[in-house]
């Protein structure tokens, strides 16, 4: 029996961690003890240079930059991903992404490992230096991206706990919280304090308790759309260009091309209505989730079901 290549041993160091992570991050909600969520935290710190090696030493393992198929290119958004949640939980504080991150982060390696092929060469048409411009643009923007949905999400769901909540209390039920446990939670403009407490009100007084306030949630999902958006558009760019130079034209409204541009007139209408418009807080929500499905379909609902020239990439 010939052994798996060291690359695959690695990637699966890294998914125990991240497994291990998720468990911890997912204990700590009902218990509240600070133990669990370091635990998590310390072991997405132990999974992460696993996940770089492995990713190193396909590259090595397969000669090529390794972002040449499908397994490659889900295990690079999910290094993305995983890297951007260790940067938000040791600079800025913010550990409440953790369970959303390990599961984007193991779904993404699991549908990985489900598309694997043994390192070997690329195909004619990925032997250009636009390879690693134009699809590390792409992995790293489609990573980012998932945070803006990610917060979005968090800010629709602290918003009706904070409705729920509200109508509970003014119906004669229990109070709002007040006056119990106050939790800091860091972003770029400062810290924001959340007080909690009072007689519970099942899982809307958890997600108070839980999450930082809405406006602040909003926040967060906006800049990880301006942060994700520039480098989308550059990826789009340099995969124009590099469309020139393999195929003879820089826009042919190939699959892959059609639906990378709809993500970015996507996330564009997002960017515009809310600079524009004032369009914030749940329409904006509403934006991030219907981006995130597109970015979703761009990368694997066009390459595994719809043909076109860039299909090679389950290969």
């Amino acid at each position: 029996m010939d052994q798996p290549p060291l690359s695959l041993a690695l990637f699966w160091i890294a998914v125990c961690c991240y497994l291990v992570a998720l468990l911890g991050f997912i204990l700590y909600l009902p218990f509240r003890r600070r133990i669990f969520a370091d635990i998590g935290l310390a072991a997405v710190m132990l999974g992460w240079p696993f996940h770089l090696a492995s990713i190193i030493t396909r590259g090595i393992e397969a000669g090529h930059w390794p972002l040449g198929n499908m397994y490659e290119y889900s295990t690079g958004i999910s290094f993305v991903i995983v890297t951007t949640f260790l940067v938000l939980a040791i600079r800025e504080k913010v550990r409440l992404a953790g369970i959303p991150s390990m599961v984007l982060a193991i779904a993404l390696m699991g549908v990985g490992y489900m598309l694997y092929v043994p390192p070997g060469q690329l195909v004619p048409a990925l032997h250009s230096y636009w390879l690693t411009i134009h699809v590390t643009s792409m992995a790293t923007s489609s990573g980012i991206l998932s945070f803006a949905f990610v917060f979005g999400m968090f800010y629709l769901v602290r918003q009706w706990a904070d409705e729920r909540v509200l109508a509970v209390a003014q119906s004669g039920g229990s109070s709002p919280p007040r006056g119990g446990q106050t939790v800091a939670f860091a972003t770029g403009g400062g810290s924001v304090s959340a007080t909690a407490g009072g007689p519970p009100t099942g899982f809307a007084a958890a997600a108070v308790r839980a999450l930082p306030p809405a406006k602040v949630l909003d926040g967060l999902s906006y800049r990880f759309v301006m942060l994700g958006f520039p480098i989308w558009s550059f990826g789009v760019i340099c995969g124009a260009i590099w469309g020139e130079h393999a195929w003879g034209r820089y826009w042919g409204w190939d699959p892959k091309e059609t639906f990378a541009f709809i993500t970015w007139v996507i996330f564009a209408i997002y960017l515009h209505a809310r600079v524009t418009y004032g369009w914030r807080e749940k329409r904006a929500a509403y934006i991030t989730a219907i981006g995130f499905a597109s970015v979703m379909v761009t990368l694997y609902a066009v390459n595994l079901w719809i043909a076109g020239l860039h299909s090679y990439a389950m290969a």
